[in-house]
This record gives C-alpha cells, sequence and structure tokens, in this order.
C-alpha cells in the first residue's frame, strides 16, 4: 500500500499503558506497537487546563458586573424658596451660594387683602427711607427684623396711598422684611398695598394724605411736617432722652401717648420762637383732638390753615394750677378743634409759639381726627373761625 492509503487507517484509539492509566495514540499499521503518540494535542490540552485554572483562582468564574455610582453628595445651603429672593446664584460641588438685593431696591407688592408676605434682602449699614401704602385694604402691618433675630421696625397703617413712612439707620446684615394686608375697603385709586425700602429719605411737599401725617411724631423726626425758624428745634423731643438727662421744667412729663413730642421748651429758660406746619390732610371726621401743654399766651396758639389761610385759631392755658395743681407745666391735657364745616377738604394744623418769655412754651403730641371730641374742661381759652 502506498503512503496516502496508510495515512487513511489511521485512527484515533484509547489503550492502557502499564506507566499510566490512559494515554492518546493514534493507530498505525505500519508501526511496530501498532499506536503513534501525538505529542501537539498533549500541549494543547495542558494549555487549555492552565488557563481554566488561572480563571478560577482569579474571579471564581464569575462575570464581571458594571459598577454604579451612589454617590449622595449634596448642597450644604438649602434654597430659599420665598420668590424673589434671589438675583444670582453660583453652584459649586457642595455648596450653593445665594446673592440677596440690596435692601435699597425692595419693594413687597400686594393687592388681595388678608395676606401675608415676606422677602429678604441686604443692607450694607446706614439710612434707609421706609414708604408704604395700604391700598385697596383697610390697614397693613409691616415689620424689618434682622438676621440678629432683633426686629427693628414694627408697626401698621391706614395710608392708603404712597406715604413716606420714616428713616431708619440699619447696620449691616440681612433681613426679614414683612408685609400683611387687612380687610378690604381701602380708598386710594392704586389698588396695591405695599412696603418700599428706598435711600430717597424725604417726604415730598406735595402730597395730601388722607389722615393726618407723622402726628404723634413717632418715627422721631418731623417727617411730613415743615419748620420755620428754631423754636421747635430739628427733631421733636424723645421721652426716653428726657429721662435720661433729667431734661424737665421741675418734675417729669405726664400724661403724653407714644414716645415723642413736639416742643419748644429747650431745657433751659429761654425759648426761641418758632412755628410747625402739618401736611396737607383730607378731612375725614368732625374734630381735630389732641394734647397739648401751653401757657395764656397771645403769641402761643394753634390754627387750622384751609388753602394756605388761617380758618380756625384756637388758644390753650393748661398752666392754671388753681385747677390743676403743681403738675399742670409738666401734663397733657386733652385738646379738640371742631373741622364740620371744612368736612372733604384739603388742610393744615399749624402751632405757633413766638413768645420769648420764660417758661413760655408749648409742647403738642397725638393729632388725629375724631368722630367725637376729648376735651379736657377749663383749658380752651377762645376759638376764633376766620371768615374767608
Amino acid at each position: 500500500m502506498n503512503i496516502a492509503a496508510t495515512k487513511l487507517h489511521r485512527r484515533i484509539v484509547f489503550i492502557h499503558h502499564p506507566l499510566n492509566k490512559f494515554c492518546i495514540h493514534i493507530y498505525c499499521p505500519n508501526n511496530l506497537y501498532g499506536v503513534a503518540t501525538h505529542k501537539g494535542i498533549i500541549a494543547y490540552i495542558v494549555i487549555i487546563l492552565l488557563i481554566i485554572a488561572l480563571w478560577y483562582f482569579t474571579i471564581g468564574f464569575r462575570i464581571p458586573t458594571r459598577i454604579t455610582s451612589t454617590s449622595t453628595l449634596s448642597s450644604t445651603i438649602k434654597p430659599n424658596t420665598t420668590p424673589n429672593v434671589t438675583t444670582n446664584k453660583t453652584t459649586t460641588a457642595s455648596t450653593t451660594i445665594y446673592y440677596l438685593s440690596n435692601c435699597a431696591d425692595l419693594g413687597i407688592f400686594n393687592s388681595t387683602s388678608n395676606t401675608i408676605n415676606t422677602n429678604y434682602c441686604l443692607w450694607h449699614g446706614g439710612t434707609i427711607g421706609i414708604w408704604v401704602a395700604s391700598g385697596s385694604t383697610k390697614s397693613i402691618s409691616y415689620s424689618i427684623k434682622g438676621i440678629n433675630n432683633i426686629t427693628y421696625l414694627n408697626g401698621t397703617s391706614s395710608y392708603s396711598c404712597v406715604t413716606f413712612l420714616q428713616n431708619m439707620t440699619l447696620p449691616a446684615q440681612v433681613y426679614n422684611v414683612t408685609l400683611k394686608t387687612g380687610k378690604p375697603g381701602g380708598t386710594c385709586s392704586n389698588k396695591y398695598a405695599f412696603i418700599k425700602l428706598n435711600t430717597t429719605t424725604t417726604a415730598p411737599s406735595n402730597v395730601t394724605y388722607p389722615e393726618v401725617y407723622n402726628g404723634n411724631f413717632s418715627t422721631g423726626e418731623y417727617n411730613g411736617w415743615y419748620l420755620a425758624d428754631t423754636g421747635f428745634g430739628t427733631a421733636p423731643m424723645s421721652i426716653a432722652k428726657a429721662d435720661s438727662e433729667g431734661c424737665y421744667l421741675t418734675a417729669p412729663w405726664a400724661g403724653y401717648n407714644g414716645s415723642y413730642f413736639a416742643t419748644t421748651f429747650n431745657c433751659g429758660l429761654s425759648n426761641a420762637p418758632g412755628n410747625l406746619t402739618s401736611s396737607p390732610f383730607i378731612v375725614s371726621e368732625p374734630f381735630l383732638n389732641f394734647k397739648i401743654i401751653s401757657p395764656e399766651d397771645a403769641n402761643i396758639y394753634v390754627e387750622i390753615l384751609h388753602g394756605g389761610k388761617p380758618a380756625e385759631i384756637a388758644h390753650y392755658n393748661t398752666f392754671n394750677i388753681s385747677k390743676f395743681g403743681a403738675t399742670a407745666p409738666y401734663t397733657f391735657r386733652n385738646a379738640s378743634i371742631p373741622l364740620i364745616s371744612l368736612s372733604g377738604d384739603a388742610v393744615q394744623i399749624k402751632v405757633v409759639a413766638l413768645s420769648l418769655k420764660h417758661h413760655n412754651y408749648v409742647a403738642v403730641t397725638d393729632f388725629h381726627m375724631s368722630s367725637l371730641p376729648s376735651q379736657t374742661p377749663g383749658i380752651l381759652i377762645n376759638l376764633t373761625t376766620v371768615s374767608s
């Protein structure tokens, strides 16, 4: 047989060998032993076994899975959800920083009754002006609270249209400004109630108010009032300041409302002349009530201006020792001026103090309109109505 025929008769067989249990051989008819060892196949099997062994000892036959990030890194500052709190923000990997608007640009507006709005702003310190309006509601409540938990302003107002409330000196910090509207029924054509902060700290001179503006001098300044000469000084008298300095005639002031009053008393014996005139206001009640300390002096009186001219002039005497005792010179008494004939018109209050006599000073506060008079008997000397 030729070589090709011999190759056709070869086959793989398993035989038992004395030296090892099983061997893999190729059957060859021309071979003396009838078999031929195939070393290449054995080598391939060994390599495969080595790969399997390495796989087992490395990952234990497990199929690698995809690794998913479970990071829970979050912002250390929670965003404030109050509308209009921020004008810009920068976000880093772990912190969100908000930039607050300047308090001089802050305004809170609302045309809905019985609601509360709050906002935040940053002030770098100094004097700032505060403006309010109750709009279509009868009144508003407002407050300014610092991040230090100190409340710097807390009050109410029934000024329906734009009104300069007061100046305030606020330290540098973040402030929480709140506006609360009241019941419906405001008289202003602009329906929006608001509190507005800005650096315009001067009351407008051409505004006619729906009531006596700053009638009890609660701002600590003569906001809305006009001074002539030096008699009333540059600001109302502070009761706290008077108490701390002992600035009295003979004893502490008594019978007042609030914390300030306007006076020509200057903690000394001499007096300087002066006039104090209110902003115009609309007469909506039949009486003007207020508190006064005044001697009987032809040059000290209170008058009502109509169209810039005197309409009523009232003289008082609260220094009557026989009637009021020793407390007379330093105790406020109730006074009233009728406004019935001026109903619906714009008028002004003018306090005139032109006397230069020792101790002949005047002190007034708490001007407001009322449906009923409230006057201490015996203090009115005369009331003159000036015909137009």
